[in-house]
């Protein structure tokens, strides 16, 4: 994927093809290694650490070209997190032109391994980090975007504040 994005023959189609493909080779990669750690007691967490290091980079390339940012972070302005579309279209004070970006569709975790540092990372981004909500929402979206054991194992808590740390 890094050799693609480095040969400058970029074609959006492709792009999408092969981002969406990402998430799979994730998942491929943790299965073997995580079976290479089990069956073998070396350390290989700088291993797995510059495995991940690398695909994040690329997946964070991947989207700078499909998406290419024009307007500040989404985290910076208050929305209704499951149906983020940036916020209004009004233009912005620095003269930007009136875009209407598309809606971010909160992540469901289903309990998959494979699929969690997608989930933490898009739930963090949406939700933990959004100052505009309080500690009470933000456990209402978790509970909504959980399923599975995951769901299983914080479908006891109160929704309070203090739970939302707990869970």
């Amino acid at each position: 994927m890094q050799t693609f994005i480095d040969s400058g023959d970029l074609k959006l189609n492709e792009l999408k093809v092969r981002l969406d493909k990402l998430p799979r080779i994730l998942c491929k990669y943790e299965s073997a290694q995580d079976e290479l750690e089990c069956l073998d007691k070396a350390d290989y967490s700088l291993d797995r650490e510059e495995f991940e290091n690398q695909y994040y980079h690329v997946e964070a390339r991947f989207h700078e070209l499909l998406h290419p940012m024009v307007e500040p972070p989404l985290s910076r302005h208050s929305s209704t997190p499951s149906s983020l579309s940036g916020h209004n279209n009004s233009p912005q004070s620095h003269g930007s032109p009136n875009i209407k970006l598309p809606t971010i569709t909160l992540p469901i975790f289903d309990s998959e391994t494979c699929n969690w540092l997608q989930y933490r990372d898009t739930f963090e981004a949406m939700i933990v980090n959004n100052r505009a909500l309080s500690n009470v929402q933000k456990l209402h979206y978790l509970i909504a975007s959980l399923k599975n054991e995951a769901k299983d194992l914080i479908s006891n808590l109160q929704i309070t504040n203090e739970n939302f740390i707990v869970a």
